[in-house]
């Protein structure tokens, strides 16, 4: 059977063409996705299909990635998320942060904690670890182009044990989410370069004083830990969920960073976490 496919869509954001993917089931409660910095909207996708039949799934592209580029601190890309929620009508909806995104939706929460009904922050915190330097590194290292996309493909399952425990039809889907083939027939990163010498040469944007937006949360909230993450520790996971006023930890064994949100324990937790809202949009 044919996979259900997102419509791609574009809004004019604070002076740039913002992409996203809408997943349709409009009516529905809407279910907005921030991806991480080595990804895209495409990320959700196998999420998206999941639970498609009961909510109404946007994932935006980051400008800097996918399709979209722009300034690079933390409080453009949040008040990109801000206009885009705005401009989709979106009073109140459940938000999804992987990673980067994670920062991305913390932070939005802090800011409008009325306007969230459920958070899920995936396998990132308000302080900084390791793993952070260590992704910096890998893309800033990381070929130009691919001869081929199984070259990419291929790369990309030997710098990610998550990517390789994918499915070949998945992997493909989010290679193409990350990729672009050029005239001449090799493909690119679609992240800006720009982003990326901006990253390696600076290290990461300084990230806002997630903490005290943590303590603002006022809805029910999902942290996700990948036990054997190197960008999330048990100890900063822990203390998130006793700073959050409705926090909860799911813990994915045997996962590093950061879980794809469709193993079997964080599709369990979600089910239940998200029926909360089946009735209401």
């Amino acid at each position: 059977m044919t996979p259900a496919e997102p419509t791609s869509r574009t809004l004019d954001v604070n002076g740039l063409r913002t992409h996203y993917l809408d997943w349709g089931n409009p009516g529905a409660p809407p279910v907005v996705c921030v991806h991480g910095y080595t990804s895209s909207a495409q990320a959700f996708n196998a999420l998206a299909r999941r639970f498609r039949d009961r909510y109404h799934f946007v994932a935006i592209d980051v400008r800097g990635h996918g399709e979209n580029a722009g300034a690079y601190q933390y409080r453009d890309q949040v008040g990109d998320l801000a206009a885009v929620v705005d401009k989709l009508g979106l009073t109140r909806f459940t938000l999804i942060g992987t990673s980067m995104g994670g920062i991305i939706a913390m932070a939005y929460a802090g800011e409008h904690p009325e306007r969230l009904t459920q958070l899920v922050i995936n396998d990132i915190g308000p302080d900084v670890e390791t793993g952070s330097q260590r992704i910096t590194q890998m893309v800033g290292s990381r070929p130009d182009e691919f001869a081929t996309l199984d070259d990419a493909m291929a790369y990309r399952r030997q710098m990610s044990p998550i990517v390789a425990g994918r499915s070949l039809d998945d992997q493909r889907e989010l290679a193409l989410g990350v990729l672009r083939q050029q005239a001449g027939g090799r493909w690119s990163w679609k992240m800006d370069p720009e982003y990326i010498r901006q990253r390696v040469q600076k290290g990461a944007p300084t990230r806002p004083a997630l903490w005290p937006a943590l303590a603002r949360v006022t809805c029910s909230t999902l942290v996700v830990w990948g036990k054997d993450s190197d960008v999330l520790s048990e100890a900063q996971a822990r203390r998130m969920v006793e700073t959050l006023p409705k926090g909860e930890l799911v813990t994915v064994p045997g996962v590093g960073h950061a879980p794809t949100l469709v193993e079997p324990v964080v599709i369990a937790a979600l089910e239940r976490f998200l029926g909360a809202t089946a009735g209401s949009a």
